[in-house]
Order: structure tokens, then C-alpha cells, then sequence
């Protein structure tokens, strides 16, 4: 069984996720995108990285830990992301060792464990840009997006059976602000706007809104900042440089991704081992969910200096 669980990941810094890809332009490091809409992205396996790298960072070496330890579970971290070192057979699933043992609080939690798949029970999926932050002439900026963006996201969630309250979702010909006057939104020109989308400035934790059309939004995404990387003078080398130019997605931008965990057991059995199982996996996910949404992640390249640093916000679930 399949329990989706939707997020919306907030930039509290500048990101840059890279593309990896050759570039022969003036922007030498570009970031992810969508394939089809060229919309930034990060990709499903950067960001299960990403969210893995700062869970090791506080893995333990025991499940015995005193209640309200920030420190993760070598049990919960192993039903989340998996084991890549776990080769996945009959013969392996019986071999305990001393180090495995040490790691895990009794035989029976090690039993739970042999049921784990190799890559583990959560799916992660690539997390799309939904609001871009922009410049304006009335506010320091707007959150932007279009109406394609939001239809896209409500389309792919409801796939997953989560179903959100966004209020009335009408196609814009003329790029809005959510205000009582018009304004420069960058360099777009947008009407205000009487429709009411005080649901979705609500649901998104957004204080001002702009609605782009297609052309607009598309215009905008394109145009990411780009930041000049300097080579910083030493005694031995006294020259000032210019290293690379780096494209970014701005802090305060806002993505949205989805997370699909299974518990890798049968509904319909009646046997009490394989319920008691399943609240095991139910439990760890919950404890990697409480942990998720209140540290803030570093997601992307360049840590040492502040950049990609996230929170992560619960905005649905499939079974609830």
C-alpha cells in the first residue's frame, strides 16, 4: 500500500542544484530542469541525496536513545533510504553480524529489518518550481507563477490521491497582481486583479502574488540570476579573477514534491508479527517526517557558503 505525502520546499537562501550538463554559453554552471517545460527542478536523485547526506550527519550507532534525541535511528534511516550495501537474498537476509547487532536494539528489530528492500520504502520524487520571487516597483517582491504551473502540480498531486484547496483556478491572458494596483513585476507590466485567491496565498504561506500568463512565466524562469564566482587574491597569486558564473534560484522561491512510502506488507493479512511490522515502518517514517520538517536541509552545491539552505512544509497526504 501507497501512502503519498505532499511538500512544499521554501528557499531560505540562494540554490544552485547543477545541471551537470556542457554548456558552451556565458553562464558556465546552469541548474536542473524540467526536461519539457524548462522549468527549474531538483531532481529526485539530488534531493534524496541531499536529505540523506544531513540525516547521516546524525546517525547514531544505536536505536537506544533517550526520548527527544535529535539523533536518527540506524533502524529508521535503513527503512527510509535503504541499505546500498544490503544484497537482498535468502542466504544474506539470515546473516547477522556483530556490527549489525551493535546497530540495532534486539533480534527482532534485525527481523523487520530483513524485510526492508534494498533501496528502502520511501520514493522520492523531483521537486518543481512553483513560485518565483521577482522584483517590483510597489512591493520587494511578488511570488510568481501561472495558472499551467498550478493546474500541473493540482493534476500530478490528485494522480497521487492528495487533493488540495487552492480556490478557483482561472487561465490569465494578461499577466496580475494581487492587489489593489497594477504594478512592474520585473519588467511586466501586470493588471491588478478582484479575483479572489486568498485560498491559495493562505495554503502557500504567500504574502504577495503575482499570476503570470505562460508567455510571462516562461520569460521569468528562463532569466534566473547568475552570480560571478571569484577567485579571491593570496600572497602567492596577487591577481583578483573571475573563476565561473553560476545561475541560481533566488532564496524565498518555492518548490513542491512528493513523497511515496510503502510499507511492504500485505493489507489483507491477519497475522499480529506483520501488523506489529507495519507499525514499526509507520513509526519510522513518522519519526523521519517530525525530523524532516522542522531542521532546515542544504540542498545543492556550495555549503560553505550558506547557499541551498531549506525548510521543509507537510501541504498533504493521500490518506488523510
Amino acid at each position: 500500500m501507497y501512502k503519498n505525502r505532499a511538500y512544499i520546499i521554501r528557499t531560505k537562501t540562494n540554490l544552485h542544484v547543477g545541471s551537470d550538463g556542457t554548456n558552451f554559453g556565458i553562464v558556465d554552471k546552469e541548474v536542473q530542469r524540467d526536461t519539457i517545460t524548462n522549468i527549474p527542478v531538483i531532481n529526485a536523485s539530488s534531493l534524496k541525496g541531499a536529505i540523506r547526506d544531513h540525516f547521516s550527519d546524525m546517525l547514531a550507532a544505536t536505536n537506544d536513545l533517550p526520548i527527544g534525541s535529535d539523533a536518527v535511528k540506524p533502524f529508521v534511516f535503513r527503512t527510509i533510504f535503504g541499505d546500498e550495501q544490503k544484497e537482498d537474498t535468502p542466504e544474506n537476509r539470515k546473516k547477522v553480524s556483530e556490527k549489525d547487532k551493535a546497530k540495532l536494539l534486539n533480534k527482532e528489530d534485525y527481523r523487520v529489518y530483513n524485510k526492508l528492500p534494498k533501496h528502502g520504502l520511501v520514493k522520492f520524487l523531483d521537486a518543481k518550481l512553483l513560485f518565483l520571487p521577482l522584483r517590483s516597483n510597489k512591493k520587494p517582491f511578488y511570488h510568481v507563477t501561472s495558472i499551467a504551473t498550478l493546474e500541473e502540480m493540482q493534476n500530478l498531486l490528485e494522480s497521487f490521491g492528495i487533493k488540495l484547496s487552492l480556490g478557483t483556478l482561472k487561465a490569465q491572458k494578461r499577466s496580475v497582481v494581487v492587489d489593489k494596483e497594477m504594478a512592474v513585476v520585473e519588467d511586466v507590466e501586470c493588471e491588478s486583479t478582484s479575483e479572489d485567491f486568498s485560498q491559495l496565498k493562505e495554503f502557500f504561506g504567500i504574502k504577495n502574488l503575482a499570476i503570470f500568463n505562460d508567455e510571462d512565466f516562461n520569460e521569468a524562469v528562463s532569466n534566473l540570476p547568475v552570480i560571478a564566482r571569484n577567485k579571491v587574491a593570496t600572497k602567492a597569486d596577487k591577481s583578483d579573477s573571475n573563476l565561473w558564473y553560476e545561475e541560481v534560484v533566488p532564496r524565498e522561491s518555492i518548490f513542491y514534491t512528493t513523497l511515496c512510502y510503502y510499507d511492504n506488507l500485505d493489507d489483507a493479512t491477519q497475522d499480529k508479527r506483520n501488523r506489529a511490522d507495519r507499525q514499526k515502518f509507520e513509526k519510522a517514517y513518522k519519526l523521519f517526517e517530525e525530523k524532516l520538517l522542522k531542521d532546515d536541509i542544504q540542498i545543492g552545491a556550495n555549503t560553505s557558503i550558506g547557499y541551498g539552505i531549506c525548510n521543509f512544509v507537510k501541504r498533504g497526504a493521500s490518506d488523510e
